[in-house]
């Protein structure tokens, strides 16, 4: 049989079965869009026809499944973020801003993990009839990296090998990079009417460029033609879209693949460069998968799994001492009084105090420093009585930026006093203070969690909820005290690297930090927190007065002291309001909504976007709202003289 009965290989004519409809454009015009930063995933499939199914007994089917990874950005529909909710429910709070904004950033894609099934469609299926995966690509992207303890390089390298016309002779070209050395040398002779001197110089030698470097062997030649060992080796053809990030995979002959992609480290090059710190997983990663089911089965059912990971951020501001800049110093002082002159109205005739608080403030005398500690000596009083004593002096309070010193003496005179005595009295004492420079610092909370989207086809048609949502969180331990999306340079890189990858490794089986379903971001631990650290009005806001909460979870929170404030309820992770409250995951997102204020309906759309002081002075019916609210609180005259 001519070789030329053989075709070329195919470019596979792939076919979609499947995709994330809610990142389709069903609209024409100036409609809203689908969301720009969500994941999204597509199912490509093709079926060889029956002249290239060699396997005897099996059906052979080739998948690609497209995952774009990016961040996350929530749609603030959906969850409740907006204007007329959070914003609006906690109107004229500080920090609600800011809480919102973080709620509604951009949340960077820092790993991924990505499960592919193929599954029959008969559920009843024994396990040995199902489909397996053949194949996959890719299976591993790593990076190496060889250096030295001392940072050499090496820079020879064979740079090709060709075999000649000849069959005898091969020649292969190497570079070369050797440095020889150069110096300097001279001679210097000095006399009293001249001075005569020489100087030689060697320039560095070596061996930079390539050689050319020719040996005899016996060997033999081959000649093939491309094109026809391509119709030989090769039936399809197809291209796969790769990012350059850390890659593994996973259960190669089972019927389903697990693909698991992580950040690209830093290399030992340079300690920083245009992205510092953890680097983001930004594009288009495909995979081919070839799938062998058995003969009877006329189609595969496949599911795509896809999880996400990002890190939010509860930010801080703390102040720690700079090393080095320690001060101390003391303050002497006393509490002191004398009877008042004999020409005072009374003053003869009653005791006088001196109860006035005594303060040392640093920025009088240390501009700059902060007080880090306070310590009071007293002094030996010199008095007639002890009884002139009321309080001794004490340190009645003190923080970073001043102490003050309390107490109570008295002085007397008259005949509150034998023998018309004047009684004097004098309390020193003194305070040993250290001080030292401070500085700012930005920290912040860490969360690592999940987002999560799914997809699924079966029997030429698309299944599933296409929801998606926060399916894991936890908190990450800090590096140094130091948030992780600031942090840089190789060591910390690793150690945040390691962090992440651990705990996206554990996620599956961490039942305490995982959900059953997604659920909103709004709705998180991590949003949670957020509130009661920033916004200080959760904490004296009453559960037993919340609005909008459901009959039956009202009842299931009777339970609850009346001092309960929604700080109080919103520390608690899902997992333990659950347990504690015997709630179900839905009861805990209506909860969650109530406490947070993403259910809250404002009858009044300027609430959202206007303070009280703001809508006084725009609107008129804002004025006299005040003024109907101040008429209120007023007392009738006619009614109170009934």
């Amino acid at each position: 049989m001519s070789n030329f009965m053989l075709n070329l290989p195919i470019d596979i004519p792939w076919r979609r079965r499947c995709v994330s409809e809610d990142m389709l454009d069903s609209r024409l015009g100036n409609a809203k869009p689908p969301l720009r930063w969500r994941s999204s995933i597509a199912i490509f499939e093709y079926e060889p026809d029956a002249d290239n199914q060699n396997h005897d007994g099996l059906t052979i089917s080739y998948l690609k499944v497209a995952c774009t990874l990016t961040g996350y950005q929530v749609n603030s529909k959906e969850i409740g973020v907006r204007r007329t909710a959070v914003a609006s429910y906690w109107a004229d709070q500080p920090g609600i801003v800011d809480y919102v904004d973080t709620l509604e950033k951009y949340y960077a894609c820092f790993g991924a993990v990505l499960e592919v099934s193929a599954l029959p469609e008969d559920r009843d299926t024994p396990l040995d009839q199902y489909p397996y995966v053949m194949d996959f690509e890719p299976k591993k992207r790593e990076l190496y990296q060889m250096a030295s303890d001392t940072n050499e390089r090496e820079s020879r390298s064979v740079e090709s090998l060709n075999l000649t016309k000849s069959a005898g002779s091969t020649q292969s070209l190497e570079t070369y990079d050797v440095d020889t050395g150069g110096g300097f040398g001279g001679e210097v002779a000095a006399k009293v009417e001249d001075f005569k001197g020489k100087v030689t110089y060697q320039p560095p030698t070596g061996q930079w460029g390539t050689k050319r470097v020719n040996s005899d062997a016996s060997m033999s030649a081959r000649t093939t033609n491309v094109g026809e060992e391509k119709r030989e080796s090769y039936s399809f053809s197809t291209q796969l879209s790769q990012l350059y990030h850390q890659l593994d995979s996973y259960h190669l002959g089972t019927n389903r693949a697990v693909f698991f992609v992580l950040p690209r480290p830093h290399t030992l090059e340079t300690e920083r460069t245009f992205v510092n710190g953890l680097r983001n997983i930004e594009g288009v990663q495909e995979f081919f998968l070839v799938v062998a089911r058995p003969k009877d089965q006329p189609r595969i059912c496949v599911e795509a799994y896809l999880e996400t990971a990002h890190i939010g951020q509860d930010p801080r501001v703390e102040t720690r001492e700079i090393p080095g800049t320690e001060k101390n110093t003391t303050w002497p002082d006393s509490f002191s009084k004398s009877p008042p002159p004999a020409t005072t109205e009374g003053g003869r005739d009653k005791h006088d105090f001196d109860e006035t608080d005594r303060e040392w403030k640093v920025d009088t005398f240390y501009p700059g420093y902060k007080i880090k500690s306070a310590v009071l000596t007293l002094g030996n009083p010199v008095y007639d009585d002890k009884s002139q004593i009321d309080i001794p002096p004490h340190i009645s309070d003190w923080n970073p930026d001043y102490v003050r010193v309390s107490g109570r003496v008295h002085s007397s005179f008259g005949v509150r006093v034998p023998r018309n005595r004047i009684w004097r009295i004098t309390y020193p004492f003194s305070v040993d203070i250290s001080l030292v420079k401070t500085e700012t610092v930005k920290k912040s909370t860490d969360t690592l969690f999940l987002t999560a989207r799914r997809l699924f086809c079966c029997g030429g048609r698309q299944h599933g909820n296409v929801k998606d949502g926060v399916v894991f969180e936890r908190k990450l331990a800090t590096v140094s005290g130091e948030t992780y999306l600031v942090q840089s340079g190789t060591e910390t890189e690793r150690t945040i690297h390691n962090a992440v990858q651990e705990v996206v490794r554990r996620s599956r089986d961490d039942l305490d930090h995982r959900y059953q379903e997604p659920i909103p971001l709004v709705n998180t631990d991590f949003a949670a927190n957020l509130l009661v650290n920033q916004v200080p009005a959760v904490h004296d806001r009453r559960v037993d007065r919340l609005e909008g909460i459901p009959a039956e979870l009202q009842r299931k929170l009777s339970v609850l002291n009346p001092e309960v404030t929604v700080a109080d309820l919103l520390v608690m992770p899902i997992k333990m309001q659950q347990d504690v409250l015997s709630l179900s995951l839905d009861e805990v997102m209506q909860l969650r909504d109530a406490l947070t204020g993403a259910s809250h309906v404002s009858a009044d759309p300027k609430d959202a976007w206007l303070s009280s002081d703001e809508k006084a002075r725009l609107f008129k019916s804002a004025r006299a709202d005040d003024d109907t609210s101040d008429d209120r609180h007023r007392e009738d005259p006619s009614t109170s003289a009934e």
